[in-house]
């Protein structure tokens, strides 16, 4: 169980109106204090079909400086994801004994206001990614090497 630890964990703050996590705010996460980091969006990685790569329709580059959530400016950098330690716990003994030989898997997971069960795991994804969350460099190559 010793190797299987949380490479990055990011926080996605979901938007008005919006039917999928696809259009949100990712916010990095610091791993070792819980503490929210700057805010970005990945909703163009999303879009389908070659019009969406015509000239104006598809934005490339996403807005990567957010610390506000933009539907009520709702100050979100600086806060502190509570209970972060129980989390990666959860997380990090759920893929040992779940799927102890895949390398690397994505966990979403949700604070549940049931005091039964303030943490869920909602699912796992075998093809994940970082979703610009910050992560260590180094200790990732080890997958690739």
């Amino acid at each position: 169980r010793a190797d299987v630890k949380a490479l990055s964990c990011v926080f996605r703050a979901g938007r008005a109106g919006a039917a999928t996590d696809h259009d949100s705010i990712l916010f990095d996460v610091d791993v070792k204090t819980g503490t929210i980091k700057g805010g970005t969006t990945n909703a163009h990685w999303y879009r389908l079909g070659l019009h969406e790569a015509l000239p104006g329709r598809c934005p490339w580059r996403s807005h990567h400086d957010y610390s506000l959530h933009p539907d009520g400016d709702i100050p979100v950098t600086g806060n502190q994801v509570p209970d972060i330690a129980q989390m990666l716990q959860l997380v990090e003994q759920s893929h040992f004994d779940m799927c102890p030989r895949v390398p690397m898997a994505g966990w979403d997971v949700v604070f549940s206001a049931d005091p039964e069960v303030p943490i869920c795991l909602l699912e796992v994804n075998l093809s994940c990614n970082f979703f610009r969350g910050s992560f260590d460099q180094k200790v990732l190559s080890r997958f690739y090497v």
